[in-house]
Formats: structure tokens, C-alpha cells, sequence
């Protein structure tokens, strides 16, 4: 052989050789490197979950979503959101694990908002037709997504073909001329004084020669009904029906705290009989109150059968919020979460309870900034009992404030869909003050990144629809420990099952737990506001919990 041939076949020897090696090099390596993550990592070793099973019980506890149909998606091209939108929009809703959707006031109004009702059998043509709302029923129930309307019946709009023939007849009354049988429904539909009243909002009004006062507490475009009418009770009584016949799931009630201002007693007693009414037509048919005032108040509200209240304890809104107050202080302010927790259960005496972080009426929660934040807020909710609101367009970030002018509408702007030509994408509504900005993004952009506000959303809905004991059972404390560890860990009964929930409040710290010792068996869920870390298995069987986490156990 050749010297030439000898050295080239020991030159191919040496490469094969060192080319073995390197490649058992990179394997070892990176098995060194996962069993670091696995064993030795900062979490520890990985926990399967089940991303994609569900355990959705067909009652009244639902994750509802709330819509501002103006500014949601727009499928005729004139910038003005509708009810063929919401219809589009299902899917997503659905795939992001809610399935109850609140609309707000869509009946023919006078303005943007449409709280000023013209007409309480009609949906105002820009946001549809009756018969879009028939369809918008049957694709909701195709998903098994509940569909519940806002109705106001405190007042209607001063355009309320109701409100002229009511002042006509009020005048005719005053002037002791005979009245027709029309005229006698109409004479006393609203509030009307012969003098101004205190300790209510009046306005006056002259018609034919006569002067008197009507109640409108809101704005004198937004007169008051009186409850006390009979026939107001016939018409209301046959509004629900109408809409409850068309398969409409419930109602969201607007201003309880208005049917009779002042007067918690008449308003409860009026409260009865719109359950009442409700429940003859649907016996399951849901509805939810709008009584903004202290828990000592909205307790007295559940006397009424109503099955829900807005908690407004748990919102932005309240400064003693257990959600927002358990965040100080790096985590030593748990127990106020804790103590939430079973006070929106016992406020409800029974009934389902439904906290909230924001909605229409007030600053949006989320942070511009702080994104860990504003994510461990939102978990924050969703591990309490009862049906969650969510406001649309929180699921990404949107911001916005309701101080100064025009408050309403900087909380009610338009959703960035990020569609290709900005497809179904709303003009902004008229008095939006400042520039619009969307600081987390488009939902197109969300949906793409793992670690978006929108997914994590998604991860939150997907572990409540997961354990039916979150939103129904009966809570019991296993450990609480503020002071070093910022731990909280309570167990949840409902239906013979238990689950536990172990909460990190720290935002910096990790947190290592034995639930083993407590009875529980496995990890079935976990929420990271990072999706960089994980809640891992340690050694010694504990688990290790990153800052802002929420450990479900079994």
C-alpha cells in the first residue's frame, strides 16, 4: 500500500473518530442540559397538562364576555360594529373558553350608547335587524355559548314615542278632561310631579298650558319610568317574553338601583317580580343586576331571587378591591384576596356569585406597561366562584381611562382585529379624547405569540372550564402563609370532587410547596404570567412555583 493511501485512509480513521465523538458530545450535553431542566433546573421537572379536555356543565355558572356591539367587529364596511360581527366572532369567543356573551343595549336609541331605549321591540339599524339577532341566538346555542341582553327599564329615551303620549296625557289629566283608554294606560307611565321634588333629579316640562316635573336622574333625555303603573308592569313583563320566546338565554338589568330611587325595599319587591316573570317564560333563564353599591347593599338585592349581582367589590373600580389590594406589599397582602374569595360567596346567600375587574362604565384594568401584572390580576378573578364578566377587548390589552369629558367613550373603543386590510376593524367613536394606541398589540398578533396577554386569557378560561370547582365550590383554607413565603393554598369541594389551588403572590420570588402531605395526589394545571417558567416537580416530590403562579392539585 501506498504511503499516499495510508495517509489518506488514517486521515478518514481520524474524522470519523472525532466526528463520533463530537456527536456523542452534543447528545451528552444535551442530556446533561434536560436533565438540569428536568431535575435540576431552577422548577424542576416538567408537568404534563391537558390543554385540550374540558368539563363544561350545562347550568348558569358561565365566563361571560361583555360587547359593545358599535365598536366590535363591523361586516358591512361602514365602521359601525354588528350583530353579523358577533356572529363572525363566535369561534373566537368559543375558542377562548367563554361560553356566555352579555350584549350591551342594542334596541333602537337615541344615542351612541343606546341606554336610552326608543324602542324596546326593534334592534337599531346599525347594528342589524331582528332577524340578525334570531341568527345571532341560534349560532350561540349551536356552541352552547348562553346569549343574555341588556335591558334598561328604569328609563327610556326622551324619543320614546311612550314619553309624548305619557305628557299628553299627564296634561290632559291635569286639566280634568276625560281620557280615552289609551290616554288612561299612558297618563301616569312616568315619574311626574305637579312640584318639584327633592332628593331626586326632575326637569320641567310644559305641555298644552300645563307645567309639571319628570324624574330623570341620568340626563333630561332619559326620563323615568313609574314602576307603579300597572301597565308599566304589563309592558315590561311582555318585553321579556317577547325576547325570552326568540330563545334569548337572560338578561343583563340595568340601574336596579333606579326603579324606585332611594327606596332599597320597593326596588327588591320590583326585582321579584322581573324573576318572577322571567322564570314563568324560561325557568331557567339567567339574570344578572346591576346594583352598584356597597356588599351590604347588593346582599340585600339577592333577597329579590335574582340570580346574580355584579360583585363591585372585586373591580378597579373599588379601592379596597380584594384583587388589586393582595398585590401590595409583595404578596403579605393575601389575606384580602382570601377574604374576597369567601365574601363574593357568602354576598350571594346562595345564589352565583359575579365578580369583575372592569366594564363600560369604568377605567379599563390593564396596565400599559406592567403585562405581569395585569396577567395575575386576570388569574386572580378567574380562580373565584360564580360567572366571570370580562369586558371585550381586555383579553389584549386595551386600555383606557373614564376621567374627565367624555369618559364613556375612551372605555369604549374600537377592537383591533389586525385582519389583512383591516378588515372589520370599527371607526373610533365620536369624543374619543387623545390617541387611540394599542400598547400590547392587534388580536392577529396575540394569537401568534405564546406569551401574549390573549393566550394567557385562554390558558386561565381553559383551567376554570377544566374544574367546575372553581366556580362552584365550597372553599376551606389549608395553609395561608403571608409573611415569608407569600403562599396561599385553599381547597375547593363541589359534587364529591376536591380540588387545590396554591397561589405564589409574589411577583420575584419562587415558591416551594408540599401539597402530597395535604392529600392531593398530581398537578392537573398550572398558570405562569412568563411563559419561560413553569411550575415544576422537584426531587423530594414538592413543587416549585414561579413568581405571579397558580398550581391546581388533585
Amino acid at each position: 500500500m501506498s504511503r499516499v493511501l495510508q495517509a489518506a485512509l488514517l486521515r478518514d480513521n481520524i474524522m470519523i473518530k472525532f466526528k463520533k465523538n463530537k456527536l456523542l458530545s452534543i447528545v451528552a450535553l444535551l442530556l446533561a442540559g434536560t436533565c438540569m431542566s428536568c431535575q435540576n433546573g431552577p422548577y424542576g421537572k416538567h408537568i404534563e397538562e391537558d390543554l385540550k379536555t374540558t368539563n363544561i356543565i350545562e347550568d348558569n355558572y358561565r365566563n361571560y364576555y361583555e360587547i359593545f356591539v358599535r365598536s366590535f367587529y363591523d361586516t358591512n364596511g361602514d365602521g359601525i360594529g354588528d350583530l353579523q360581527g358577533v356572529i363572525q366572532k363566535l369561534d373566537y369567543i368559543k375558542d377562548m373558553g367563554f361560553n356566555g356573551i352579555w350584549l350591551m343595549p342594542i334596541n333602537k336609541g337615541s344615542s351612541y350608547h343606546k341606554y336610552d331605549v326608543v324602542d324596546y321591540y326593534a334592534v337599531d339599524s346599525q347594528f342589524g335587524t331582528m332577524d340578525d339577532l334570531e341568527e345571532l341566538i341560534e349560532e350561540c346555542h349551536k356552541r352552547d355559548i348562553k346569549l343574555i341582553l341588556d335591558l334598561v327599564l328604569n328609563h327610556s329615551s326622551s324619543a320614546n314615542s311612550w314619553f309624548s303620549k305619557a305628557k299628553k296625557a299627564h296634561a290632559k289629566e291635569l286639566k280634568l278632561q276625560e281620557l280615552t283608554e289609551e290616554e288612561n294606560k299612558f297618563k301616569d307611565f312616568y315619574s311626574f310631579y305637579s312640584n318639584k321634588p327633592s332628593g331626586i333629579t326632575t326637569y320641567e316640562t310644559t305641555v298644552d298650558g300645563m307645567k309639571f316635573y319628570y324624574e330623570a336622574n341620568f340626563s333630561s333625555g332619559m326620563p323615568e319610568f313609574n314602576c307603579d303603573s300597572q301597565a308599566v308592569k304589563d309592558e315590561f313583563k311582555n318585553i321579556m317574553k317577547f325576547y325570552l320566546d326568540k330563545g334569548l338565554d337572560g338578561f343583563r338589568l340595568d340601574a336596579v338601583l333606579y326603579y324606585y330611587y332611594g327606596n332599597h325595599a320597593k326596588n327588591v319587591e320590583f326585582l321579584s317580580l322581573l324573576n318572577q316573570w322571567a322564570k314563568e317564560v324560561n325557568p331557567n333563564a339567567y339574570i344578572v343586576g346591576e346594583c352598584w353599591d356597597s356588599a351590604q347593599v347588593i346582599e340585600q338585592y339577592y333577597e329579590s331571587g335574582v340570580d346574580s349581582f355584579f360583585n363591585f367589590t372585586t373591580s378597579v373600580n373599588n379601592p379596597s378591591s380584594p384583587i388589586i389590594n393582595s398585590l401590595n406589599q409583595e404578596g403579605k397582602m393575601l389575606n384580602r384576596y382570601y377574604d374576597g374569595l369567601l365574601n363574593n360567596i357568602s354576598m350571594a346567600k346562595g345564589h352565583i356569585p359575579a365578580p369583575f375587574l372592569d366594564n363600560h362604565d369604568m377605567p379599563r384594568y390593564t396596565s400599559p406597561v406592567n403585562l405581569d401584572t395585569t396577567k395575575f390580576k386576570y388569574a386572580l378573578l378567574s380562580m373565584m366562584n360564580g360567572s366571570t364578566y370580562t369586558y371585550y377587548g381586555d383579553e389584549i390589552g386595551m386600555v383606557g381611562s373614564n376621567t374627565g369629558s367624555n369618559a364613556d367613550q375612551n372605555v369604549r373603543i374600537s377592537m383591533p382585529w389586525g385582519d389583512v386590510d383591516n378588515l372589520g376593524d370599527c371607526t373610533m367613536i365620536a369624543g374619543v379624547i387623545g390617541d387611540v394606541e394599542y400598547p400590547h398589540g392587534t388580536v392577529e398578533e396575540q394569537l401568534k405569540d405564546k406569551n401574549s396577554l390573549y393566550n394567557f386569557y385562554k390558558k386561565c378560561l381553559l383551567i376554570r372550564n377544566q374544574n367546575p370547582e372553581i366556580a362552584r365550590g365550597e372553599v376551606s383554607l389549608v395553609k395561608m402563609d403571608r409573611e415569608d413565603t407569600k403562599c396561599l393554598f385553599i381547597k375547593k369541594t363541589y359534587g364529591g370532587s376536591e380540588i387545590g389551588i396554591i397561589f405564589n403572590f409574589s411577583p420575584t420570588e419562587n415558591l416551594k410547596v408540599d401539597y402530597l402531605s395535604e392529600g392531593f395526589s398530581k398537578v392537573v394545571g398550572q398558570i405562569v404570567v412568563d411563559n419561560e417558567t413553569y411550575i415544576g416537580l422537584q426531587n423530594d416530590k414538592s413543587i416549585m412555583l414561579p413568581p405571579y403562579s397558580i398550581a391546581i392539585v388533585k
